[in-house]
């Protein structure tokens, strides 16, 4: 019911329509080092009447993350209202608590959430509602699914391309001076 009431609260507000950065082919990659929406397992939902967009709910973190846009794009602001804006943002955290990566086939629905401008929930702040595009191109990756590729065909977790996921974490790894990848795949299935 929650869930359904924030959904419904952010498309009142226009939020999900509103652009977000898309990623180009040449993206550079920045280090960041600040509030950010973390969606690597993100569960997403299509916005009711837009099926080109997505509606994710991620987790609220501070630290060091990747971004494809200069930092001060997408650094977090309160406005008079106080309500929080973030943006989505790659870092390893959640495959350093344990997550695995789930590969999905090329035409399954996935949401990209990279950069995309994300309200932190008022009620959770651990919590931020991000509107994210709809893809279906593209064999892709998410942190979701707990390793259950059947969930690639009727979920929009959030996710990435595989050639960027790799990048995305080589430059995290380089940048925070990691020697291994905490980044595992789900184990293929027999």
């Amino acid at each position: 019911m929650r869930w359904t009431m924030l959904c419904f609260a952010l498309t009142l507000t226009g939020l999900a329509a509103a652009p977000g950065f898309m990623r180009e082919a040449t993206a550079k990659n920045y280090l960041c080092n600040q509030q950010f929406a973390l969606c690597t397992s993100a569960p997403c939902v299509p916005q009711p009447g837009n099926p080109n967009v997505s509606i994710c709910m991620c987790d609220v973190q501070d630290g060091p993350n990747l971004a494809t846009v200069q930092c001060d794009t997408v650094k977090p602001s309160t406005n008079a209202n106080g309500v929080r804006t973030v943006y989505s943002q790659f870092a390893l955290t959640q495959f350093e608590g344990g997550k695995k990566a789930l590969k999905c086939e090329s035409g399954t629905p996935w949401s990209q959430c990279l950069n995309k401008i994300c309200t932190v929930d008022p009620a959770n702040p651990e919590k931020a509602i991000c509107a994210c595009d709809v893809v279906r191109t593209g064999a892709w990756q998410t942190a979701g699914g707990e390793c259950d590729a059947a969930t690639c065909k009727t979920a929009y977790w959030s996710g990435a391309l595989l050639a960027d996921s790799r990048s995305n974490a080589e430059f995290m790894m380089d940048q925070l001076k990691m020697a291994k990848s905490p980044a595992e795949a789900c184990p293929v299935p027999k």
